[in-house]
């Protein structure tokens, strides 16, 4: 079975909920058109707006990513694991730099 994106998997929790894309978008204060963004897989979001995502959603990452996240190569695991242990602030940076990777392997 092939697995769901994460914009695919947001849409699924939220409809499970019978929450509107409205109603999520309040709950984290920002606007239908990023939660819809996401949901398309339009756009991705940051490791913070996810996890204010998946509390409206009443869920949390671990959970989010549970299937997935057992079937990961050891270094990604490793990675996520040490990530968890880091601040807000630390995770932002963290995510920045790793976008900025990308974009230079893209280059």
């Amino acid at each position: 079975m092939e697995e769901l994106h994460i914009g695919e998997r947001l849409k699924l929790r939220r409809k499970r909920l019978n929450m509107t894309t409205q109603e999520l978008a309040d709950k984290v204060s920002i606007s239908q058109s990023y939660i819809s963004r996401f949901e398309n897989d339009r756009a991705i979001p940051d490791v913070d707006m996810l996890s204010r995502i998946l509390t409206a959603l009443n869920t949390d990452l671990s959970s989010f990513f549970a299937k997935e996240f057992y079937s990961l190569p050891e270094d990604l695991t490793q990675l996520l694991e040490t990530a968890k242990t880091l601040s807000p602030d630390q995770r932002a940076k963290l995510n920045a730099f790793l976008i900025a990777m990308k974009g230079q392997r893209e280059a």
